[in-house]
């Protein structure tokens, strides 16, 4: 394949189709037929493809789930399919920005209708950081993977700024690999000192996970504990802020909007997202020799095939010197 054309991946089958929820075919078979869209047929094919490949993810890596439902449970847990779906796409399909927009826009589209038809009460793109080209850029969306390097210069950074709550939030973040709605939900009564283990955490769909916080990450943990006490902080959560006067958990928007960004800067990487330290960490773990099962576990992933296909950026220098001892 020549550099810079298009990676075509055949996602969508007739036999995944099949399985896909009806129930969400039915949702989209009538935004369609709403819609109404006066467009050229091979148009609406492009909009129905982009529609196919949403909803088969959705039932690959959320259980088919309908829906109205996961937004009726909590939409924050929509918010996380939808980054996740974005970080599929620009990995598996590598989807340029213009490309995300117009799925981003479809799919928004697609919400704004649920809410005139009174199904939904807030779009839950409102709540997702979308990508922007300028006229005349061909940019596109940017997934970093840590270097230990980089990762140690952070941590650096982290200590001479003195925010104990970023630096524990960044230390948890990277090395449990949770996704934002785990952090977000850690009650102070979920952390394990002795087995170094934060426990039955509320994750997305409502599951509940174990946490493998590094020894830093606990020893951080334990100051930022002792910090609020000297301080006469009150909150049952681990990351909190402060509203009306009143301490409680942070929001998700804050942690992917503000404290992952001011982490990003101090190493020069405006572009860093939350869900880069799943994949960096994981990366790092997998290229150290941790076998690809257990990175799986620690992610929450169903198969291992996830891990490896959309999680691991497997180490080319490494590949590259151990091929040099099988060369003829």
């Amino acid at each position: 394949m020549l550099l810079g054309k298009r990676k075509y991946v055949k996602y969508v089958t007739p036999e995944k189709l099949e399985k896909v929820n009806p129930q969400n075919k039915r949702l989209i078979e009538k935004y369609f037929s709403y819609k109404n869209m006066n467009l050229s047929d091979d148009t609406k094919k492009s909009y129905m493809s982009d529609f196919n490949q949403w909803l088969v993810y959705i039932m690959e890596n959320y259980n088919n789930e309908y829906i109205l439902d996961i937004i009726k449970n909590d939409v924050d847990d929509m918010v996380d399919l939808l980054e996740d779906y974005v970080a599929f796409c620009t990995t598996t399909f590598g989807n340029k920005e213009r490309r995300i927009q117009r799925r981003v826009s479809s799919i928004s589209s697609f919400f704004i209708y649920l809410r005139r038809k009174r199904k939904i009460k807030e779009n839950p793109m409102d709540f997702i950081e979308r990508p922007s080209v300028k006229a005349g850029e061909k940019p596109q969306i940017i997934q970093t993977f840590l270097s230990k390097d980089q990762v140690e210069e952070i941590r650096k950074k982290l200590e001479e700024l003195g925010d104990l709550q970023l630096y524990t939030y960044f230390e948890v973040a990277l090395t449990t690999m949770a996704r934002v709605k785990a952090l977000n939900n850690i009650k102070l009564n979920q952390i394990n000192f002795e087995e170094g283990i934060i426990e039955r955490v509320i994750e997305k769909e409502g599951y509940e996970v174990d946490l493998f916080p590094s020894e830093k990450g606990m020893e951080l943990i334990k100051q930022w504990i002792e910090y609020r006490k000297e301080n006469g902080i009150e909150c049952e959560y681990l990351f909190i802020s402060k509203r009306n006067g009143q301490w409680t958990k942070v929001s998700k928007n804050t942690m992917q909007m503000s404290w992952i960004k001011k982490i990003g800067n101090l190493i020069g990487i405006p572009h860093l997202h939350s869900h880069d330290l799943r994949h960096s960490y994981s990366t790092l773990l997998y290229n150290s020799g941790m076998k690809l099962e257990d990175v799986q576990d620690l992610l929450h992933h169903m198969s291992p095939d996830v891990t490896l296909k959309h999680y691991i950026k497997k180490d080319v220098n490494k590949i590259k010197d151990n091929k040099k001892k099988f060369e003829i």
